[in-house]
């Protein structure tokens, strides 16, 4: 264990267990009311991770706060966390800051937006600038799991420049954190049960059918999760590390929901289970901030443009960050 897991992340995690627990997000999706679990991220101090030691904030980099992403899709936290964060240290850079209440999310140009329900404020685009202005629900998502649409076009509480801020890759980058973390715990979910339920007079997980789902499961989650971690690995989201992350979390997640789903058989689909939590957010973040089919044409875009040779070059060099972009 690092000495950043021992201060921040197991900390983040036992509060993440009382707050988030499945009972307590249940609630939240009847009444889109998050206020009591908000008051505790807000009190915690985990909201000023990105903002510099200087600011009052923990001074974390991307990659340190990748874990904490992971933590919230596994814990399916029913607040925007990550995207609030991620606000108040992008706002702070420059010079600008949030509304104390503001619970905010990322709304770059797409037709569904995670957490809307509970969020009061947004980031959108508008041209070479990014605009702060207050929620306005037009539709909800079709999965229950506190996603909408919003009105972007509300009177602006504050503007600033966009420089290098990417919204879209932002809020993809996010996602497929979220998604790596929930993704890992559908797997422990799904290994307990398969240890648990008896068939035939002996466990689920000592049919050779059942281990091998097991094994290809594990396989697309330990993929997965290194992707979103390659999403998050540099000082701020560059898009094609990005377009990696979402796209291998996305296309992860379609095997990982059918085989949990598969080995758990009718009970995991059932509103008491808890599977069901982790799998409707997983179909709602596969559609948000665009598809793996969006982000794999970013990625073969750029391979054709890339002249500095084999596929295995641009891999090493544009992916993991050794060469530059033509």
């Amino acid at each position: 264990m690092t000495e950043l897991d021992t201060m921040l992340v197991e900390p983040f995690r036992r509060m993440l267990a009382e707050v988030s627990a499945p009972s307590h997000v249940r609630a939240v999706e009847r009444s889109a009311d998050a206020g009591l679990i908000w008051i505790r991220i807000v009190d915690s101090g985990f909201l000023d991770a990105l903002l510099p030691e200087d600011g009052g904030g923990a001074g974390l980099s991307l990659s340190d706060f990748f874990p904490l992403v992971a933590e919230s899709g596994a814990h399916c936290l029913p607040v925007p966390y990550a995207e609030t964060a991620f606000a108040r240290g992008l706002l702070h850079a420059q010079g600008a800051s949030l509304p104390d209440t503001a619970i905010v999310v990322l709304a770059p140009s797409s037709a569904l937006v995670p957490l809307a329900q509970v969020a009061t404020h947004a980031l959108v685009e508008r041209g070479a600038q990014i605009a702060l202005i207050p929620v306005v629900i037009t539709q909800t998502d079709p999965f229950g799991v506190l996603g909408g649409t919003l009105d972007p076009a509300q009177d602006a509480l504050c503007m600033i420049d966009a420089a290098e801020v990417d919204l879209t890759v932002a809020a993809a980058g996010l996602v497929a954190a979220k998604m790596a973390g929930s993704m890992r715990r559908l797997l422990d979910m799904t290994l307990r049960y398969a240890r648990e339920r008896q068939q035939f007079g002996r466990p689920l997980g000592q049919f050779q059918a059942i281990q091998q789902q097991l094994a290809v499961m594990a396989e697309q989650v330990i993929s997965a999760n290194t992707a979103a971690r390659i999403g998050m690995d540099a000082n701020q989201f560059d898009h094609l590390k990005v377009a990696a992350a979402k796209c291998r979390a996305s296309e992860a997640s379609h095997q990982v929901c059918a085989i949990a789903h598969a080995v758990h058989g009718a009970i995991g689909a059932t509103e008491e289970y808890d599977l069901q939590l982790h799998s409707r957010r997983l179909k709602q973040w596969q559609m948000a901030f665009g598809s793996e089919s969006c982000w794999a044409r970013r990625i073969g875009l750029a391979r054709l443009g890339w002249n500095q040779g084999t596929s295995a070059d641009f891999v090493r060099g544009r992916l993991q960050g050794e060469g530059t972009e033509p």
